[in-house]
């Protein structure tokens, strides 16, 4: 008994499984009969040794074991999806590509850096970029749609599955629309900031804990908040609602810039720990991961 008959169709039925948890609908997805996938998952269990799902009225739910084998198998065929790609990539005679995430700070003044001297030696390369926070950015890493990640390990994750190296610290600006009543303050005190009302980071998220724990240290009372975690609609609410939002100092500093909002100055700092650039433990990146990889490593925040 063991994995050696499985196959990666095998692995895509299990995850298409897992997410529909119907057999009918993943019957259909990859045009065979019911009873066919049904035989084909008791065979599958078979070879494992394992209960891989447990069957209910309402439909299949994975077990324990049948999590194990999914996890892996999301790996798996991320893997061979990227394998595909390349080599289509080199057969064209272009330069490989690379998958890679960041939070939002290190893209103003530690990325853009980095990517403009890969990009002076290797014009060809293929470059996906994922912007979020550290936790999910992570989780992406671990199951190795990522090849590495420019983040924080969060507290809930055992930071001996990566390699971590640090590259930059972060400092935290409350800014608003260049028309606010607080813009032309020189200096805004804590009572400025009562009762304003504020667009920030989803609950649960690291920033928004930090901009949390620094308005109760300093009785801050919002009027209203607004979460969200899209740049997008934090700026629109800032610009049109005349709401307070919290961003990282060089993305503060480049939006004043270009004029678009004030970036206040408060009593008190907002402070968070550094960032760092991650990838997962032991793994072995393709040629063009480890050739950017490598240039990040080497390049320090403005």
């Amino acid at each position: 008994m063991g994995l050696d008959g499985f196959r990666l169709r095998h692995l895509k039925m299990l995850v298409a499984l897992s997410e529909h948890g119907k057999l009918g609908v993943v019957a259909e997805m990859f045009g065979v009969s019911q009873p066919a996938l049904s035989r084909t998952l008791n065979e599958l269990e078979q070879m494992s040794g394992h209960q891989l799902f447990e069957r209910h009225n309402r439909g299949l739910i994975p077990t324990l074991q049948g999590e194990v084998i999914v996890r892996h198998a999301k790996m798996l065929i991320s893997e061979a999806q990227r394998a595909e790609y390349e080599m289509v990539v080199a057969a064209a005679g272009q330069g490989g590509s690379v998958a890679f995430g960041t939070i939002m700070t290190p893209a103003a003044d530690y990325v853009a850096p980095a990517l403009q001297r890969i990009f002076e030696t290797h014009p060809t390369i293929d470059i996906s970029i994922a912007v979020g926070s550290s936790d999910v950015l992570l989780e992406d890493v671990l199951s190795r749609r990522l090849d590495f990640a420019v983040c924080r390990i969060p507290s809930g994750m055992n930071p001996l599955w990566f390699d971590y190296l640090p590259v930059g610290q972060e400092t935290l600006r409350v800014i608003v629309a260049v028309d606010h009543p607080l813009s032309t303050k020189p200096l805004v005190t804590e009572e400025d900031l009562r009762n304003q009302s504020w667009v920030l980071q989803p609950h649960g998220s690291f920033l928004r804990q930090v901009v949390d724990d620094f308005i109760r240290r300093h009785g801050i009372v919002p009027a209203s908040v607004v979460s969200t975690a899209d740049a997008l609609l934090t700026m629109l609410l800032i610009l049109q609602s005349q709401r307070l939002g919290i961003f990282a100092e060089p993305v503060a500093a480049l939006l004043q810039r270009h004029g678009l909002v004030k970036a206040l100055h408060i009593e008190g700092d907002i402070s968070v720990p550094g960032f760092g650039l991650i990838k997962l433990r032991d793994r072995e990146l393709s040629a063009s991961a480890e050739l950017l990889y490598n240039v990040f490593a080497t390049t320090r925040s403005l």
